[in-house]
């Protein structure tokens, strides 16, 4: 279904055309604004989809004492004092292999997106359908307003018709309190109608989230007749189906979740495949339990042990060794260059068995492969039922309409003959009044039969791909 949205958003000189109704509660509507930022999630998800096919990169440090006996990491001695150490590493991982699960997410990642944007066509659709059923209910309880009026004004006629025959002593007094009797009844059926435009208004303001405090002031264009009740229906519902089923958003949102379960199900099965990772770490570090020799080494005797010679002499052996009397601990940035280190490891994960948890996985996820190709299928009779059925009632709501208008028009000769015949005095006041009943019912009954066509016409043109306005 193509976007509603076109033209202005907004209203021309304070006077609000269906079409500005429609594109001001796309841009204002909480609840396309909330599917909006369900979009925005998917987006997000992609994102992350796309982020699984990079190498993830993560640095550490530390910066510590220890105390008491412990074994250097760095000089592999024993220390005893209070050695501060510390250490520094970088290390970074990446998926070789994981059975194309990376591309399947990514893959669904997409079809969410798109579905999301699918949404938000589906919500604005049941926007416009809401919002164009208000404005031909203002429309509708306008027209009763200008009925009621011109009845008051009619009755209005005839009191002060009936008031001169009194004053003259050419008709009876009855005969005034009779018409002035309608006229209070025109008057209070004026009240009720405007009180229903009132609250018409009211609904359509509140569907547009405009403030409430001046919903009288609050007018819509009048569309002609012509363009109210458009053009000529079409002889069987064939092309409105044939378009709803290849542009309606609901088919596509069944179709994204059918491909959606189908990608499920691949990788249900991707979980049998084995996965290869790869790791690779560098680090150094700083001890301050490691020391270096400083200055020139002594010469001193370092007893060898004794040789026995015979049962009474023996000989003492002594040799002169350099010995380094002063250390000092190795510089932070020499021991940071010296002691890096770095490592790279791969590993292999082969699944076997898992208490049966993948295949059962497989099924499910099979099962729900056919539960949408179900769904899909059961949204195309459903649509296509909503169109056939769309046509029938606005083929019925024109039929409909030409009885009332036939109806309409016998009231109103009638209405017209019994007016000339009571200002003749041919026929009583109850009477007349019978006729004006009539004629009331008539006026109400076409003006309903109108609007109730024009707006199954306005959703058989909507199943057709035509927007929600009236030229």
């Amino acid at each position: 279904m193509p976007n509603q949205a076109c033209g202005q958003s907004t209203a021309t000189n304070d006077v609000w055309t269906l079409q500005a109704c429609i594109n001001h509660a796309f841009e204002h509507n909480l609840t396309i604004r909330r599917v909006q930022l369900g979009a925005l999630q998917a987006d997000a998800v992609k994102e992350n989809a796309i982020g699984a096919f990079l190498p993830n990169l993560n640095g550490s440090a530390s910066h510590g004492y220890n105390f008491g006996q412990t074994i250097d990491p760095f000089t592999n001695q024993f220390a005893t004092s209070r050695i501060r150490s510390n250490s520094f590493g970088l290390s970074t991982g990446l998926t070789l292999f994981n059975g194309f699960t990376n591309h399947l997410n990514l893959r669904r990642a997409e079809l969410g997106l798109e579905a999301a944007q699918v949404n938000i066509e589906v919500t604005q659709n049941d926007i416009a359908l809401t919002i164009a059923a208000a404005y031909l209910n203002v429309l509708f309880q306008e027209e009763l307003v200008r009925a009621s009026e011109l009845n008051r004004d009619a009755t209005q006629r005839q009191v002060d018709r009936v008031e001169l025959l009194v004053a003259a002593g050419s008709a009876a007094e009855a005969d005034l309190l009779d018409v002035q009797a309608q006229l209070a009844s025109d008057a209070a059926n004026i009240v009720a109608t405007q009180n229903s435009l009132t609250l018409a208004r009211l609904n359509l303001v509140q569907l547009l989230q405009l403030p409430t405090n001046d919903v009288k002031n609050f007018a819509i264009a009048r569309p002609t007749n012509d363009d109210l009740l458009g053009g000529v229906l079409p002889q069987s519902p064939a092309a409105a189906v044939a378009h709803a089923l290849s542009g309606f958003p609901q088919i596509r949102q069944s179709q994204l979740a059918l491909e959606d379960a189908r990608i499920a199900a691949s990788l249900a099965g991707a979980r049998r495949m084995p996965r290869v990772f790869m790791n690779y770490s560098m680090g150094t570090g700083y001890s301050g339990a490691r020391r270096t020799a400083v200055g020139d080494p002594e010469l001193v005797d370092v007893d060898l042990g004794t040789i026995q010679i015979g049962d009474t002499l023996s000989l003492d052996l002594v040799a002169q060794q350099e010995v380094f009397m002063n250390y000092e601990t190795v510089a932070f940035r020499d021991q940071v260059s010296d002691n890096r280190n770095s490592s790279v490891f791969f590993s292999l994960t082969l699944p076997v068995f898992n208490n049966f948890s993948v295949r059962t996985a497989m099924k499910q996820a099979e099962i729900n492969v056919r539960q949408q190709e179900l769904a899909l299928e059961q949204t195309r009779l459903t649509l296509q039922s909503s169109v056939e059925q769309a046509w029938t009632d606005a083929k019925a709501a024109l039929t409909t309409l030409e009885a009332q208008q036939a109806a309409f028009n016998a009231a109103s000769l009638a209405m017209n003959n019994a007016e000339k015949r009571y200002e003749a005095g041919a026929i009583s006041a109850l009477d007349y009044a019978d006729a004006r009943n009539r004629n009331d019912a008539s006026t109400i009954n076409l003006l309903r039969a109108k609007f109730d066509y024009a707006f199954k016409q306005k959703i058989l043109d909507f199943y057709s791909g035509q927007p929600l306005t009236f030229r």
